[in-house]
């Protein structure tokens, strides 16, 4: 008896135990399944890359301000000008009832409080009462909330429009001032007009602690705008924060699963209904599947794993293997008791079966026979799977290793479940129902003939008679699959992720089941198309190596250059260059500083205003002066110099790719010869991400593909003696491949954070569909030992259970159409396709590839009528 049947004959003799040991297996790591939370927060997946580092290093040692807080902004917009006396005591109102309430203020940084421009008007008023010039003002130390209203209930409208005009342009500008990044742009968009110092809108900048918990920072966000509307009159309020962001991003997801969740749940159980035709079937698979589920969020929750977007695709991956392992093994078993397989061209329609048999077998042999034959097939399911989705910890985005790691226990959890405990306890059951006079022989699906029987007799037909036209033009449709799939693009844009308006058809659903009012994108489109600067329209260049070396600033400022050529950059009002750089710096520093002024002439030895010798004595002169500043754009440790910064505000209404493109290319100057640059920002690092998906794609492949097939060979070589079927098994899951990827190419769905899985996916579904009807057809042929014949009751016998799985995935992830977040529909038309492509290459060109194989490669002792022939190495 082989190794396998003695392990099913043992798993069956002690049934009960088995069925305990899973249970407790279960409890245990159910108990850490509600401890698994939601993330929508992009920063995991941004998190890997060396734009990230960039970002972060500058962040935590030359971002001038507080480190590791997050800022978020107030737009107060209106129909003319917001920037008058009423609206600027208005806005000091209102940052005494941000401080007030509770809910924001347990957010809020104490080092850095909310900041406007009424609050830098107010205190030029303070400072003006004390005899200081508005050019040498600053905002810090503050003059308390108070002092500020006095004072600007006291200016006339032409101190004010004169307070307004130096705020934006000096005080906001000055290099003492160090945040937030923008200067006066921060507060106020490019439409500003200077000359009449009035504007459309205007903003609240609030700076919250790092540690806030992403619940509390949602929550503070929202309340900072319900506030601001309650509080101002004649204007608008509008919020743009992560919290903002990612209670969106959750929301999102949260009413997609609302609206799809229920449908897809009832066609997954109508559809099951159809294949199995009993109700306790039904019922053991959906136990099977809830826990599946509950292995896999279980063990999420022990490894404190969060969920995010990618992992949708596991608990359909999961159902899609759940249900397929469920089908096989009911249906298998049903085979054994007494149904075999029709043979469509005789006229009686009668059943044949493997063996002569008087009456249907009992539950528990037949349980034996069919776990025996299907076991094997169902180990190396898992095995080539689990492997082929453990691939993608060859990734550099975090999301994605943990999405294989938890992906692959979840495909050992399906084996584990399907094989061992559900068989058990459908022999108990269906034993004790029979023992009560209730008899559970059933058909298997696919057997009873008709019209699906005809269906999947028609590839064993054009196998028989022409296996190479089969091919032939399953190898033209890859051809031409293959153009297009080079074409495919790799998208990670925040934008994508958050609901521009929700479809008109919502509108009629239940109250439970309608969506929320989304409006994030469209406030974060206004803030683009104002020009306002803030940080996800501020890129940066961080320089760092040999920084003073002789030409470093020359370079630096060949670079600042290069980048105000470019259209993304920005221009402000007054046709400056919003670019700012360690030059910039120096710069207005010598116009304030004499003796600096001097070094800097000194250094310069082509009259150009840009420092080419002596740069660290510059640079210790620049320090001295203004030490505040200095050390925003010069990096100094161990009193070493390594590192500048070049700071490029830009257009946010140009696509992501356009401004990385362009401010990677106004690197040049400064790229190597000692000095290394990293271009960075948000906009850098979601195209930095898009690269990163592209490469997990590509590299997965490659290694899912090379392990597979080695593990497909290896394991064929062993029990059949033919390494070459673990070939022909693998072969038309990776034209599958071609085709779902040539069909993103033309539906214009990118790789994204939620299809860039899709080829982990279908090998992951395919292998399963191929490898049941490879191995069900070499048990045929060495049991039968005619290969027409043997194929015919493989793909008979094996078709009508994928077909019944398959047909459940498709319905219940195609439901996934009608999800509001788009990437989630891209996703369910991919999955939904990949299926359907899974099965066509399982059930139409693999019994071709197995009767080429079969004429030229298999060995005689699986097929006796054959010529002998050595086994393939």
């Amino acid at each position: 008896m082989r190794r396998a049947e003695q392990f099913v004959a043992w798993a069956l003799s002690n049934r009960r135990t088995v069925v305990v040991a899973v249970l407790l297996v279960t409890l245990v790591l159910g108990l850490a399944a509600p401890s698994v939370t939601l993330s929508t927060s992009l920063e995991e997946f941004r998190g890997g890359t060396e734009e990230a580092r960039a970002d972060a290093f500058i962040e935590r040692e030359m971002s001038g301000s507080v480190a590791n807080v997050s800022q978020s902004l107030v737009v107060i917009r209106g129909q003319d000008n917001v920037l008058t006396k009423e609206q600027y005591l208005q806005h000091i109102e209102l940052q005494r009832a941000l401080l007030a309430n509770e809910t924001v203020n347990r957010t809020l940084e104490p080092d850095q409080r909310p900041l406007s421009i009424a609050n830098v008007v107010a205190i030029l008023a303070v400072r003006s009462q004390a005899g200081v010039d508005a050019e040498n003002v600053s905002i810090e130390p503050r003059p308390s909330l108070d002092a500020q209203e006095a004072a600007l209930r006291n200016l006339s409208d032409y101190r004010t429009g004169l307070f307004t005009s130096y705020a934006v342009g000096i005080v906001l500008d000055d290099y003492e001032h160090t945040w937030p990044p923008g200067g006066g742009f921060a507060f106020v968009p490019m439409s500003y007009e200077g000359r009449g110092k009035t504007a459309p809108a205007t903003s609240i900048v609030v700076s919250h602690e790092d540690e806030t918990t992403p619940a509390n920072l949602t929550a503070a966000q929202v309340a900072m705008v319900e506030v601001a509307n309650r509080e101002l009159d004649s204007t608008e309020a509008v919020g743009i924060g992560n919290g903002l962001i990612n209670a969106e991003l959750r929301q999102s997801a949260l009413d997609s699963v609302t609206i799809v969740g229920p449908v897809a749940f009832l066609l997954m159980v109508l559809v099951l209904s159809f294949a199995y035709r009993d109700l306790l079937d039904v019922l053991l698979g959906l136990l099977g599947l809830g826990m599946v589920l509950t292995w896999t969020f279980g063990f999420m929750g022990w490894m404190n794993i969060t969920f995010n977007q990618l992992f949708v695709a596991v608990p359909v991956l999961l159902m899609g293997l759940s249900i397929d392992y469920a089908i096989h093994v009911f249906m298998r078993h049903r085979e054994e008791r007494g149904g075999g397989v029709v043979d469509p061209a005789r006229e009686t329609g009668r059943f044949e079966f493997g063996e002569d048999r008087e009456g249907p077998v009992d539950v528990e042999p037949a349980m034996r026979v069919a776990l025996s034959g299907v076991g094997v097939a169902l180990a190396l399911v898992t095995l080539t799977t689990a492997t082929g989705f453990l691939s993608n910890l060859v990734s550099g985005v975090a999301p994605l290793r943990e999405f294989g790691v938890v992906s692959a226990v979840g495909i050992v959890a399906a084996f584990v479940v399907f094989a061992g405990f559900i068989p058990a306890v459908k022999v108990e059951l269906d034993a004790a129902l029979e023992a009560r006079g209730y008899d559970r022989d059933r058909r298997a699906f696919g057997s009873e003939g008709g019209r699906l029987t005809a269906f999947l007799a028609a590839p064993v037909a054009a196998a028989r008679v022409s296996p190479l036209g089969v091919l032939a033009l399953a190898g033209l449709i890859t051809l031409a699959a293959g153009a297009g799939a080079v074409t495919v693009s790799t998208d990670f844009q925040q934008d994508d992720l958050l609901v521009e308006e929700t479809p008109e058809w919502t509108d009629g659903l239940p109250e439970a089941m309608e969506p929320a009012n989304y409006t994030v994108q469209d406030n974060l489109d206004y803030v683009r198309e104002s020009n306002f600067i803030y940080d996800g329209t501020t890129t940066e260049l961080l320089i760092r190596g040999d920084v003073t070396d002789d030409d470093a600033l020359e370079r630096v400022h060949r670079t600042m250059d290069r980048a105000n050529r470019s259209e993304v950059a920005l221009i402000l009002p007054n046709d400056e260059p919003g670019t700012r750089s360690v030059l910039t710096m120096m710069w207005a520093v010598a116009e304030d500083d004499e003796a600096f002024n001097r070094t800097l002439r000194r250094a310069d030895t082509d009259g150009n205003a840009v420092p080419d010798r002596n740069i660290e004595a510059v640079y210790d002169a620049f320090y001295e002066a203004a030490p505040d500043a200095a050390p925003t754009m010069l990096h100094r440790a161990d009193g070493e110099y390594d590192a500048v910064r070049v700071t490029v505000p830009v257009n946010g209404s140009y696509g992501e790719g356009t401004i990385t493109r362009q401010v990677r290319n106004a690197t040049a100057p400064v790229e190597g010869d000692g000095l290394e640059t990293t271009a960075t920002g948000q906009p850098i690092m979601n195209q930095a991400v898009a690269t990163q998906l592209l490469n997990t794609v590509t590299r997965s492949l490659a290694v899912t593909l090379v392990v597979v097939l080695a593990l497909l060979m290896t394991a064929y070589r062993r029990t059949l003696g033919s390494a070459s079927l673990g070939v022909v098994t693998l072969l038309p899951i990776a034209m599958a491949v071609t085709w779902i990827v040539g069909t993103m190419a033309a539906l214009d769905i990118p790789f994204n954070v939620m299809t860039a899985v899709i080829t982990s996916f279908t090998i992951g579904i395919g292998v399963d569909y191929s490898i049941h009807v490879a191995e069900r057809y070499a048990s045929e042929l060495e049991r039968l030992g005619d290969a027409t014949e043997a194929l015919r009751v493989a793909v008979l016998g094996t078709g009508g259970a994928l077909f019944g799985s398959a047909i459940t995935d498709i319905a219940g992830v195609g439901v996934l159409v009608f999800a509001i977040l788009v990437p989630l529909q891209q996703f369910g038309i991919i999955t939904a396709l990949t299926i359907a492509y899974s099965l066509i290459a399982s059930v139409f060109v693999l019994p071709a590839l197995l009767m080429v194989w079969t004429r030229r490669l298999a060995p005689a002792s699986l097929d006796p009528g054959a010529d002998a022939r050595p086994a393939d190495d």
